[in-house]
């Protein structure tokens, strides 16, 4: 998915005009789909509840308003932890995968 038309310098580049494009990539053999640094694809992908797992980098610093990652259209889905790594300098990384519905309830410790 591009906001440029139909093209590209990378070779093996196949160009998605629809989430039904990201729907049959998602559902065919191969390697994982993996968003870096697309704010709008990935509001893409959240509202039609089409993310199995999220790599959050949270640092340690406020820059004031930006984009939401969750945003409006977000389908309520839960995540559970899988991983996780703070750096020497506070940055932290989060690895979550999808895990069912969303239950509410107490927060565990």
């Amino acid at each position: 998915m591009s906001s440029t038309p139909g093209k590209s310098d990378w070779q093996n580049s196949v160009f998605l005009t629809s989430v039904d494009d990201i729907k049959k990539l998602k559902d065919s053999d191969g390697s994982d789909l993996h968003v870096i640094g697309s704010s709008v694809l990935v509001q893409t992908l959240l509202e039609h509840d089409l993310v199995d797992e999220l790599v959050l980098m949270m640092f340690p610093i406020t820059l004031g308003s930006g984009k939401r990652l969750f945003g409006e259209g977000t389908m309520p889905a839960a995540f559970k932890m899988t991983d996780s790594l703070v750096t020497k300098n506070g940055v932290i990384f989060a690895i979550y995968e999808r895990a069912g519905d969303v239950e509410t309830g107490t927060v565990g410790a």
